[in-house]
């Protein structure tokens, strides 16, 4: 059996896109005639589900110990209270990251590095993984496949230098050895992979690359994560329209939209509106939260304390309509959500840039899809969902289009890359 060390500084029990994905591929590389061996950066905050123990009870994961990590929470204070501290600390940590190139955990992977080495070199992988961000991580897959001579894969995910939206604030200098470090493993991967074909284009087109550089690997669900014991007793009242979002309402994944679609439809059909809810999880945004006083919607959200992720299930299925709503200016991201709704039979409602969610769920049969400026024909279909409701989701899934997006699959897709790059043909 061959061994890949997948470096992915973000692991479970961190519950992010960054961490779920390479944990997705971990478990299910076995079965494909691969060995994954996990180099992560530990996370001392949080712990693993029972269930997670048991997947990774034979992997071998080496943690690098970091000796601060303001990526998990210490407290239950909100988000807002995060942002809201102006303490010397808490000024100096984000003034630090923001003119480290790559990210700040360069600087742990920088000290550690000849250890890490050391330890691979005993491990001999057939093949280094890596993925971003935080972006350091293909800095690592870079050296060690240089030093130690293995083929690298570089797992973008989503656009970085190239993204129209900036998630942290960068220095100019940091900026600019962030598209010369981009370059550099562009250039050295053996293979980059993209978590949308949007991506993948915008990178072939923006670095001239031959189309056998690259590939589009989506993220997924997994059923065998599922836990049908655990239920979320909060109880909906399905007199209404129920619209779920599974998260909460923040800059990535506005609220706005689904605001002004409520609006328009009250201002044509006050009655129709009365009859929804739009659920979500954690605090909104003040601006959102003002929004829907002006418009007098706050009957019409709901917002519910976060659950825990193995009863997502049971919560999902509590809805009527998913909804998933994106950021307009980030036209290359599919949204980890879209994958998590597709595990249930809940017609999705999509409000988002990139049309290649739209083909997801056209081909799937799993929903429909509106571009952000459509807020008419957004409203039009809410009044149609409110007065056809048994009729409009009648289910449309095609369940074999839909297998194609599980974890297996996925993985079978990397092995099948990884098997390319280490043949000796």
């Amino acid at each position: 059996m061959k061994t890949v060390l997948m470096i992915a500084p973000y692991f479970v029990p961190r519950r992010r896109v960054g961490s779920l994905r390479p944990f997705k591929f971990v478990i299910h590389l076995k079965e494909q005639g691969w060995n994954p061996v996990v180099l992560t950066i530990k996370d001392s905050k949080n712990r693993l589900s029972e269930k997670e123990k048991r997947l990774l009870d034979d992997i071998q994961i080496i943690e690098i110990s970091p000796p601060f990590d303001r990526t998990v929470s210490s407290s239950s204070k909100s988000e807002k209270k995060k942002k809201s501290d102006k303490s010397t600390s808490f000024k100096l940590s984000e003034w630090i990251d923001k003119q480290i190139p790559l990210d700040s955990w360069m600087l742990l992977f920088w000290l550690k590095y000849r250890g890490i080495r050391k330890q691979v070199k005993l491990i001999n992988p057939d093949l280094i993984w890596s993925t971003g961000d935080p972006w350091s991580g293909h800095w690592m897959g870079n050296k060690l496949s240089k030093d130690l001579s293995k083929p690298w894969i570089a797992d973008f995910r989503d656009p970085w230098t190239l993204s129209e939206m900036n998630l942290r604030k960068r220095s100019g200098f940091s900026s600019k050895r962030d598209r010369h470090w981009e370059n550099k493993f562009v250039k050295n991967a053996d293979k980059l992979t993209f978590t949308a074909k949007s991506t993948e284009d915008l990178y072939r087109d923006h670095y001239n690359l031959n189309e056998k550089k690259t590939a589009t690997i989506y993220n997924s669900f997994d059923d065998t994560l599922n836990d049908s014991s655990e239920k979320w007793k909060v109880h909906f009242d399905h007199e209404y329209l129920n619209i779920l979002f599974f998260g909460r309402f923040r800059r990535l994944s506005p609220a706005l939209p689904i605001i002004k679609a409520l609006q328009s439809l009250s201002s044509k059909n006050p009655e129709a509106v009365k009859k929804i809810r739009v659920h979500s999880f954690g605090e909104m945004e003040i601006d959102d939260l003002n929004r829907i006083k002006k418009y007098q919607l706050q009957d019409q959200f709901i917002i519910h304390n976060p659950v825990l992720p193995q009863q997502s299930i049971s919560v999902l299925n509590k809805a009527d309509l998913l909804l998933v709503s994106t950021n307009e200016e980030r036209k290359h991201i599919i949204p980890a959500k879209l994958w998590e709704y597709l595990q249930v039979e809940k017609p999705i409602l999509s409000i988002a840039p990139n049309p290649e969610i739209a083909d997801i769920l056209q081909e799937t049969g799993a929903g429909i899809q509106f571009s952000t400026h459509n807020i008419s024909e957004i409203a039009q279909y809410l009044n149609d969902c409110v007065e056809n409701k048994n009729e409009l989701f009648l289910s449309k899934r095609n369940t074999g289009k839909v297998d194609r997006f599980t974890a297996r699959s996925t993985a079978k897709q990397l092995s099948k890359i990884m098997d390319e790059l280490t043949s000796d043909g």
